[in-house]
C-alpha cells in the first residue's frame, strides 16, 4: 500500500509542533525528575512547594493548570539552575473550600481537608450568624466540624459565661463539639492538639479572632517557619492574605496539618438551592415536609412548620433569622 502524502498545511503542522517540542526540550534540559509535592501557599503567580523531605522550593506553574492553594498535591519537577521548580500537574482534590469573591467568582482558600474548625473569640465577639454560615460550608462538603471559641482569658464573671453559655447552646444541642481554649494562656490547648494531630484541617473565622495566634501557640517553632515562607516568597514578614499550611508537631505519635485561612468580615457559602439549604440546617430536619406546601419558604406562608417551631421554642430565632438573611442571599446571587 503506498504511503499517504502528507498536503502542505499538513506538513507545515508537523514541522511546528516538532520545532516546539525541540524547544521545549532544550529550554527544560536543566529539570530534573518529577516528582511528588505538597502547596504550602500561594503567593500571586508562584507556589510553594514542599518535597518528600520538607524542603520548600519556589515554583511557577503550567498555564493550563488553574489556580491551586494550600494543601494541593501536585506533580513538579526542580529547576536545577535556579533551585526553583515547575508544577506540571494537579492531582485529583478530595476536598476543596472556596468563597464568593468579587464579581461572581469563586475564590478557593484550601484543598484535601478533612476536618472544618471554626473560630470565634470572646472579642471581637462571638456571631451565630457567621457559625451559621460556615456550618452551611460543612454540610455542602460534607467535613466534620467543630467550634473553637478564643480568648477565654478575657472572661471575668460568671454571667460572661452566663451569656457566651445562650449563645452556644443551641450548637450543643446539635451535638457539634465546642472548645474553649485560650492562646495566651495555654488553657485547654491540649484537647484542642489532639483532635488536629488526626486530620488535615483548616481555621475558618472572621478577622481578628486569633487564628494566627493559636496556631503559634499550637505549633510553638512557627515563627521559624514563618521566616522560612517569607524568605522562600521574598515578601517579607507574613501576614495571613493567602491560606498557608504549617505541620503541627507530632501529638501522642500523630502529626497533623493545620490551614490558616485569611479572616474574612463577611462570608457567604456558595449560593445553593432551597432544599439544600434546609438540609444545611440540621435543627430544622424534625420539622421538614411538614408544611402545608411543598414549595413552602418559611417566609410568608401559611401553616409552616418552621415557623411554628420557632414560635414554640424548638427552633433558635437567630437559627431561623439567619437562614432567611442566606436564602434572600442566594436569590440575589440567581438573579444575577
Amino acid at each position: 500500500m503506498p504511503k499517504r502524502k502528507l498536503n502542505k498545511q499538513q506538513t507545515t503542522q508537523v514541522n511546528k509542533r516538532r520545532s516546539q517540542n525541540l524547544t521545549y526540550a532544550s529550554n527544560h534540559q536543566h529539570l530534573g525528575e518529577s516528582q511528588d509535592g505538597l502547596v504550602i501557599t500561594n503567593f500571586g503567580k508562584k507556589l510553594l512547594v514542599e518535597d518528600k523531605n520538607g524542603n520548600l522550593y519556589n515554583c511557577s506553574i503550567r498555564q493550563h493548570l488553574g489556580k491551586m492553594v494550600a494543601g494541593d498535591e501536585v506533580i513538579w519537577q526542580t529547576d536545577i539552575e535556579k533551585n526553583a521548580g515547575i508544577v506540571t500537574f494537579l492531582k485529583p482534590r478530595r476536598q476543596e473550600l472556596s468563597r464568593p469573591g468579587f464579581r461572581g467568582q469563586t475564590r478557593m482558600i484550601a484543598a484535601n481537608i478533612d476536618l472544618l474548625a471554626i473560630v470565634g473569640a470572646i472579642e471581637p465577639g462571638i456571631h451565630p450568624d457567621m457559625l451559621d454560615r460556615y456550618l452551611v460550608v460543612a454540610y455542602q462538603l460534607k467535613l466534620p466540624v467543630f467550634i473553637v471559641i478564643n480568648k477565654i482569658d478575657l472572661i471575668t464573671s460568671d454571667k460572661q459565661w452566663q451569656a457566651i453559655a445562650e449563645i452556644l447552646v443551641t450548637y450543643d444541642e446539635m451535638d457539634i463539639d465546642i472548645y474553649p481554649v485560650s492562646a495566651q494562656t495555654n488553657q485547654s490547648m491540649d484537647k484542642l492538639r489532639g483532635l488536629l494531630s488526626t486530620n488535615n484541617s483548616v481555621f475558618v473565622g472572621q478577622s481578628g479572632v486569633g487564628k494566627s495566634s493559636l496556631i503559634k501557640t499550637l505549633a510553638p517553632d512557627i515563627e521559624i517557619k514563618t521566616n522560612q515562607l517569607s524568605k522562600s516568597t521574598r515578601l517579607g514578614k507574613h501576614t495571613t492574605t493567602n491560606s498557608i499550611l504549617y505541620h503541627l508537631p507530632e501529638f501522642n505519635g500523630n502529626i497533623g496539618n493545620i490551614i490558616d485561612s485569611p479572616g474574612v468580615r463577611q462570608f457567604s457559602p456558595i449560593a445553593c438551592e432551597l432544599q439544600e439549604l434546609e438540609q444545611a440546617y440540621q435543627d430544622f430536619e424534625p420539622f421538614l415536609g411538614k408544611c402545608k406546601f411543598n414549595n413552602c419558604t418559611h417566609t410568608i406562608e401559611p401553616k409552616c412548620a418552621i415557623k411554628q417551631a420557632v414560635e414554640d421554642n424548638k427552633l433558635s430565632y437567630d437559627r431561623y433569622h439567619s437562614f432567611q438573611r442566606l436564602m434572600d442571599e442566594f436569590k440575589k446571587t440567581t438573579n444575577h
